[in-house]
């Protein structure tokens, strides 16, 4: 037996949990090394192809490319484009039944007040649009509260 002694607590085939983790590269987050996702920010731990990142940024311009993600097998397969399809179908849906509210109520009662909600909820839309797909083609998944937790829960 050689001079080298090996304490009972850190045997040297074991590893600990700090030699398993990971830091994110955005964030820093320490995670396991098998996460996809950085838990803290939502940045990709796997490196996304380019169609995927397009894909996922392409979903957020209406209703009508996120449902034909949604609908084609080939991209309903791939979790991230999926998720970006669902969260963009739940947005969009809301802004138009709001929209569709205020709209009609505009009609009836405080038409300035409601033309005012309209246009402010517009330009919300415009931002939040703009933001979602600049995320998605970075390959984040960016999850908007409510929408994301909902849109990651769905097939």
């Amino acid at each position: 037996m050689s001079g080298e002694s090996y304490s009972s607590a850190n045997p040297p085939h074991v590893t600990t949990q700090a030699d398993a983790s990971v830091a994110c590269p955005h964030c820093g987050t320490e995670m396991p090394p098998t996460a996809a996702f950085c838990p803290a920010c939502g940045w990709s731990m796997r490196p996304l192809p380019q169609k995927d990142r397009l894909l996922g940024a392409l979903a957020y311009f209406t209703l009508l490319p996120a449902g034909v993600l949604l609908i084609l097998p080939a991209f309903r397969a791939h979790r991230f484009i999926r998720f970006h399809a669902w969260q963009s179908v739940l947005i969009w849906g809301v802004f138009f039944v709001l929209i569709i509210i205020s709209l009609s109520l505009s009609n009836v009662a405080a038409p300035i007040v409601l033309l005012l909600f309209g246009i402010l909820l517009v330009l919300a839309m415009l931002f939040l649009w703009i933001v979602l797909s600049i995320k998605a083609w970075q390959g984040e998944r960016f999850e908007v509260p409510w929408f994301g937790d909902l849109a990651g829960r769905l097939p």
